[in-house]
């Protein structure tokens, strides 16, 4: 169908920014820091309370509100019966201590977006050729459970909906008996044909301010290795026991922390590497640690290095463990290979922005985000905005107000396009 018979393309109004701004001050206030963060683990109280909030305002929106099996929660915009679905958002999940603007912003940014969207269309219903829908995933960031991406990697069949709800938090409380206590274990979501998927962004580094653009297109993504490995020792006074003698769990995690980070000194900025989180046991300040677990990050572009990183740093690892006289195991690996999104729809992207008057950069992501999930699924974009100094994760990150509204814009067009144009085939 013609888009003629619409006199004028769908765009942002006053109205509709302030409907973004209120809705995303209230996701600011719950699970909000003293310091001006957000704390809001997966299935948590504050995580309830968002969720909750979050499927009052769709329902009030007029969204239809899905709870799939494994928490995620769908607002479904219908235009069409039987049409494909231009599917768009992010999470709603913090990291502890962590940013106001990671995840929440897309969830609340494609939220507004397409409720203006269809509010201007409902003149012209029949010129949508695409349905719209709204999605938060469930423990995006994987602090709370592991892995991360985890909402979504169920939606597309790369993890199982068993695996998933067998992770299992710091105090054993599985994410099935968590979603169980929130009251978010829902229903098989009904076959969802998708067309495209977009998931708009804080950029979460400095490239964008450094460079003075006002959006990013991610046309690629970095591979990750991610491990979880456990030191064991022997549990002694950290008096009397004779130095010679102690089995230091503590000692070789320490040595693989500056190991780690002494790989990423050595192969300088084409490989980023962390240990995030230290687990020890007994965790006492007059005991030798017997158990101290790491949570190992190693992120590159190059996939022969991570893969040759898997090798000799194994090979490292158990050094440290006969140097200490303790023992290591490898309890958990994931491999997150480097990934190409959707070229044809990058470009849309980057048409659109011009066409707006914005300035754009293409670029990688470091960081995993959903929109790589869904990237094997169906084609994918993800959009950023700039960060202010780059940081993230953390209680001061912070994105103007102006470049929110902008990342809108960019979002209300795409998503007009989209879903007004017959093109391409539901995945």
């Amino acid at each position: 169908m013609s888009t003629s018979s619409i006199p004028v393309m769908p765009r942002m109004t006053a109205q509709d920014y302030q409907a973004f701004d209120a809705l995303f001050a209230l996701s600011s206030r719950i699970g909000a820091t003293p310091a001006g963060g957000l704390h809001r683990l997966t299935a948590s109280e504050a995580d309830k309370q968002m969720r909750d909030a979050f499927c009052t305002w769709l329902t009030q929106q007029g969204f239809q509100v899905h709870i799939d099996e494994i928490g995620n929660i769908f607002g479904l915009m219908t235009l069409r019966e039987g049409a494909p679905w231009i599917l768009c958002g992010s999470h709603l999940d913090s990291q502890p201590l962590g940013g106001r603007f990671d995840g929440a912003y897309g969830v609340t940014g494609a939220a507004t977006t397409i409720a203006s969207l269809v509010r201007q269309l409902r003149d012209s219903p029949q010129s949508a050729q695409r349905n719209l829908a709204v999605v938060n995933w469930t423990n995006e960031e994987g602090a709370r459970f592991q892995p991360s991406l985890t909402g979504s990697s169920v939606f597309t069949g790369a993890m199982t909906l068993e695996q998933a709800l067998a992770c299992v938090d710091g105090d054993g409380i599985s994410l099935q008996t968590a979603l169980h206590d929130i009251g978010y274990c829902g229903t098989p979501l009904p076959g969802l044909p998708l067309s495209a998927y977009l998931e708009l962004h804080v950029e979460q580094g400095p490239h964008l301010e450094q460079q003075h653009k006002q959006i990013g297109v991610v046309t690629e993504t970095w591979a990750a290795l991610k491990w979880q490995v456990t030191f064991s020792g022997e549990q002694n006074h950290t008096g009397p026991a004779l130095m010679q003698r102690r089995r230091d769990a503590l000692l070789a995690a320490a040595h693989t922390i500056v190991a780690v980070r002494a790989e990423a000194d050595h192969y300088g900025n084409i490989l980023h590497t962390s240990v995030g989180r230290v687990e020890t046991a007994p965790n006492s300040p007059n005991v030798v640690t017997s158990k101290a677990t790491l949570f190992i990050e190693f992120r590159s572009a190059d996939e022969a290095l991570l893969k040759q990183l898997q090798e000799s740093f194994s090979q490292k690892m158990q050094s440290i463990a006969q140097m200490t006289a303790t023992d290591v195991s490898l309890d958990r690996a994931h491999y997150r290979p480097r990934q190409q999104l959707d070229a044809d729809l990058s470009q849309l992207v980057l048409a659109q922005a011009t066409a707006l008057g914005l300035s754009a950069m293409p670029m990688r992501s470091v960081a995993g985000h959903d929109a790589i999930s869904l990237s094997y699924h169906c084609p994918s974009a993800l959009l950023f905005v700039p960060s202010a100094g780059g940081l993230s994760h953390n209680e001061h990150e912070f994105t103007a107000t102006a470049d929110l509204h902008t990342g809108l814009d960019l979002l209300m067009a795409l998503l007009s396009q989209l879903c007004l144009t017959s093109e391409g085939t539901p995945c």
